[in-house]
């Protein structure tokens, strides 16, 4: 007797960022590792805050860019899935005749 029901295997893609923790992740490790670099070039260099400043805006942006694209990418694969499961059934009778 099952009284949980089973879970259907969902496919992987080789995306790395296809949920939304892992874009957070994804986004605060960049920026960390970013603002690292510009400390220790800042430290190497004399010029306090300018290259962690620089850096960390950097990589917010570049961040934000990519959450941009992989977005519009997730979006139009969604609305293409759902434009074949609209006009399916005239497909199908196309098919058919």
């Amino acid at each position: 007797m099952k009284f949980l029901p089973t879970r259907k295997h969902v496919a992987r893609t080789a995306v790395s960022s296809n949920d939304s923790l892992g874009r957070g992740v994804e986004i605060s490790v960049s920026v960390g590792v970013f603002l690292v670099v510009g400390l220790l070039l800042d430290n190497a260099f004399e010029t306090r805050p300018i290259f962690t400043i620089a850096l960390s805006l950097f990589s917010l942006l570049g961040s934000f860019v990519r959450l941009w694209y992989v977005y519009d990418i997730d979006m139009q694969s969604k609305e293409a899935e759902r434009r074949n499961v609209a006009t399916a059934h005239i497909r199908q009778r196309s098919a058919t005749r």
